[in-house]
């Protein structure tokens, strides 16, 4: 018989020691060994763990209970903010953003966050392939586990338990694998498959609360009625009880109207309440505080306070705390069920390669932005980290420190990279910028066989030597080039921003400029820097980016006006547009038109933009304002049409195109 390796601890020479063979011992298991025990659903068995509490129980109390509702959608409101969700891959980025779109994700987060701080548990189903997902009542819902803890499935019962048969309720389970169900726990005991929320804590307050309400309207209505005590007969001798009852019926029919003459013997007086209704108000009060303390919600916020300004920043910073843990649990189950799997899901149908490496990526993490800061609190983080970086004390890492977070603060995507990796992402973008030439000039090449005439003039780059004059068009009255409303929508964005106006320059030259540009243009007229900013039908910044994709996609495809207000319509909700006049908000433009101005004023800006960058990196020092005239030219560009301007003091809406909304004006630079 083979002798059995001994244990450390018994190993005393030093054969023994070296004969100890520590896998003969132990058995190296990454999985828990502690197990759960689920209290199971009887009938019908199969279904789950039981719910901790009668779900059904906790939505009628937010049904008919208004400081409950209240009080959880503050909970619900305060979490949800105005959320943005980036990502550092481009593409994945735009998967995200078509997903929060296609899918209404904003209304249904918040729908899901509201069942998880109400009843402790938000069940939302996905269908991540069609970019599609919806909240489950989360009183039907079951989670089924194994011993380990682990999700086997999830389960809805629609039917009675309480009156469950076979025949009839089996039907109503449905069953979903364990991946299709995103399940938000609040408030979540260890080792339990629910969590209990916020409300249910609450719920002996909440029963004494709606009590001593009832109570005190109950007496208010009584003593509104001046119920009145009658005494019969002589004191200290026996009345006859037939007379009593006969005076109680009289009183039944007693009306304002009535006048009431009795002898000495009956004596008649309104019941006194006073200090009763004081002591039912001081104990909703007190259950009114219980219930903020179980739903963490300070007393301030719920108007039931008044506390020292000191004390109530305090309770607000507490309540803050809270509800950033609330996020960080919401966060986490947003990013593994729904997010993560979504790029495994549809990066594939983009032609592109997914793998475990890949979605762990660093540069795959999603980052969530819950709020967004107001501009005075934007302006004061600013200013702030600029009087830091002036201090000539610094360390050379402390101020590229400074430098990043500043650039970050600011919004400048591009500059935070270069400032992040300078030599690594220069020459990152310098290989982007030759790769997107050459696939542009695939495409105009394409394009140019497909139209069998060339559309730029010399294919060559223009050179010192060989500048030539202008071919310019400066449109009169007189020429031949109206266009009509439809036409103007279906022209292509090089026809319709008058790219090929120019002789010595590729049609590729203008684009990359203009991609260059568009990189880091701030939308200045379009993006909301606060949310009472986006009240006022300005854009956030996921919105913006969705733009900056839209109009990126519109320009190397050559795409037309009305696909791009299209694709504009399509990834972004448009609200109407609103500006404060005198303190009132007036209507600017409707929401259904924004898409087509948009279009319109963008891609004649950003072409411009991009003009003027390849007018000074080719030493060309003028250009003439050029007009589309026709009935709807507006008179600041018939005014402005043929002008000449330094391209260095080139400023849109001052002497460069867009003056206006709609603007189709151009420039053209003059070679001297």
């Amino acid at each position: 018989m083979a002798k059995e390796p001994l244990k450390p601890y018994l190993a005393t020479t030093e054969s023994e020691k070296a004969s100890y063979d520590p896998s003969a011992n132990i058995k190296l298991n990454q999985a828990f060994k502690g197990i759960v025990i689920d209290k199971e659903i009887k009938f019908p068995r199969g279904l789950g763990a039981a719910h901790p509490f009668d779900f059904e129980e906790i939505e009628n109390v937010y049904k008919r209970v208004g400081l409950i509702n209240g009080a959880v959608n503050k909970i619900t409101d305060s979490i949800m903010g105005d959320f943005t969700i980036t990502i550092e891959n481009e593409k994945s980025q735009e998967i995200l953003d078509n997903f929060i779109h296609d899918s209404n994700f904003t209304t249904v987060l918040r729908s899901w966050i509201n069942e998880g701080v109400l009843k402790g548990n938000g069940f939302m189903e996905l269908d991540l392939e069609n970019s599609k997902a919806r909240v489950m009542n989360a009183s039907h819902m079951y989670v089924m586990r194994n011993k380990k803890g682990k999700v086997l499935k999830y389960n809805q019962y629609t039917g009675n338990a309480k009156n469950f048969t076979v025949q009839k309720d089996k039907r109503k389970v449905v069953e979903f694998a364990e991946n299709k169900i995103a399940h938000l726990p609040l408030n979540k005991v260890p080792n339990d498959p629910y969590g209990i929320g916020y409300t249910w804590p609450t719920l002996v307050a909440v029963n004494h609360y709606t009590s001593s309400e009832l109570d005190l309207h109950k007496l208010m209505t009584r003593k509104a009625g001046a119920p009145i005590h009658v005494q019969c007969g002589v004191k200290g001798e026996a009345t006859d009880p037939s007379a009593i009852d006969d005076f109680k019926t009289k009183l039944q029919y007693m009306t304002n109207s009535t006048e009431w003459v009795s002898d000495a013997n009956v004596e008649m007086k309104t019941i006194d309440f006073a200090g009763v209704g004081d002591n039912l108000m001081s104990l909703a009060d007190h259950d009114i505080e219980q219930i903020a303390f179980g739903m963490q919600i300070p007393l301030v916020m719920m108007g039931k306070a008044n506390v020292p300004e000191g004390l109530a920043k305090v309770q607000e910073n507490t309540f803050k705390k809270f509800i950033d843990s609330v996020r960080t649990i919401i966060e986490d189950v947003i990013e593994e069920k729904v997010l993560r799997p979504l790029l495994v899901e549809q990066m594939p149908q983009l032609g592109l390669e997914i793998n475990k490496q890949l979605i762990e990526a660093p540069n795959l993490r999603v980052e969530f932005t819950w709020e967004l800061p107001s501009g005075k609190d934007k302006t004061e983080r600013l200013k702030m980290l600029n009087d830091a970086i002036k201090n000539p004390m610094l360390s050379a890492e402390m101020r590229a420190a400074l430098e990043i977070e500043y650039a970050k603060v600011a919004g400048l995507d591009t500059v935070l990279e270069i400032l992040k990796k300078p030599k690594e992402a220069q020459e990152k973008a310098e290989q982007e910028e030759e790769d997107e030439k050459k696939e542009l000039e695939r495409v105009h090449k394409q394009e140019e066989e497909q139209m069998k005439q060339p559309v730029v003039v010399a294919p060559k780059p223009i050179k010192q030597a060989d500048k030539v004059a202008l071919t310019e068009h400066v449109c009169t009255e007189e020429c031949d080039c109206q266009l009509t409303e439809e036409a103007a929508r279906d022209m292509k964005l090089s026809q319709y921003v008058n790219l090929t106006e120019v002789a010595g320059f590729q049609y590729t030259d203008y684009l990359i400029k203009i991609l260059q540009t568009l990189k880091t243009y701030d939308f200045f007229e379009l993006a909301a820097h606060n949310m009472e900013e986006v009240a006022l039908g300005l854009l956030d910044h996921k919105d913006i980016e969705k733009l900056r994709i839209v109009l990126k996609n519109g320009f190397k495809k050559n795409k037309t006006i009305r696909q791009i207000e299209h694709e504009i319509s399509k990834s972004i909700d448009l609200k109407d547009r609103l500006v404060i006049d005198d303190g009132v908000e007036k209507l600017a433009l409707h929401s259904k038109a924004r898409a087509l101005f948009i279009a319109r004023t963008e891609t004649v800006r950003l072409a411009n933009q991009g003009l003027k960058k390849l007018y000074k990196e080719h030493n060309i020092e003028k250009y003439r304002y050029l007009a589309a005239l026709d009935d709807r030219t507006s008179e600041i560009c018939i005014s402005l049409n043929g002008n000449v301007y330094n391209v260095a003091d080139g400023q849109p809406g001052t002497n460069m195109p867009p003056m206006h909304v709609n603007c189709r004006s151009t420039i053209v630079g003059l070679v001297e």
